[in-house]
């Protein structure tokens, strides 16, 4: 049986930046090889920059982020992941103020990460560690063979840091404002990649 905790976000710690300019919280590591943290970026400034480390970030709430270094500009819009290399000085923007932003850091080449919107029915693969975040929505879950099932309210997060058993996630849409993107439950996925790249 997989271990499945569920608990409401507020009862994560915060941490504040450097900079000042917002307030991270921890939601699930693997020693120093991967992250998933929920920040509230509250300013413009400096992203830290992290080594041989694959970022992917998806903007929770808020309009969005403009990253820029010396030669590119990564674009973080609402709900749409984006994978960028935690190695360059990015710059951060904000587009029409503060954001919350899903962020999730591994080790290139040692782990795979994904994060999806959870819109229909769908099993988180096995063998992986896994993170849902119900920020301003809400979805059930059920583990196959053990009759385990619940579900993750609005502002509660669901971690599995071994899943060994199939969990079937449902989705259950919030309302939005019109205009704005469908308030979605996200599921984080990390697992070790089967192609190793040198260093």
């Amino acid at each position: 049986m997989s271990a499945i905790d569920v608990r409401p976000l507020a009862s994560v710690p915060g941490e504040p930046w450097r900079n000042g300019g917002g307030v991270t919280r921890t939601l699930a590591t693997g020693s120093d090889q991967w992250r998933i943290s929920l920040a509230e970026v509250e300013r413009d400034g400096p992203y830290s920059r992290f080594e041989g480390i694959s970022r992917i970030s998806l903007v929770m709430r808020g309009g969005g982020v403009a990253l820029r270094d010396a030669h590119a500009t990564v674009m973080l819009k609402p709900f749409e992941a984006v994978e960028f290399d935690g190695g360059p000085a990015w710059n951060a923007s904000l587009i029409d103020g503060p954001v919350t932003v899903l962020n999730v850091m591994s080790a290139r080449g040692r782990y795979r990460a994904r994060v999806r919107a959870i819109v229909d029915r769908m099993t988180v693969p096995l063998n992986c560690a896994a993170v849902v975040v119900a920020l301003d929505s809400r979805c059930s879950f059920r583990e196959d063979g053990t009759g385990r099932a619940g579900h993750v309210e609005s502002g509660e997060v669901l971690i599995v840091n071994d899943v060994t058993r199939p969990l079937e996630l449902n989705a259950a849409k919030a309302v939005a404002a019109s205009g704005e993107p469908p308030r979605l439950a996200v599921l984080v996925t990390i697992e070790p990649s089967r192609i190793r790249i040198n260093d």
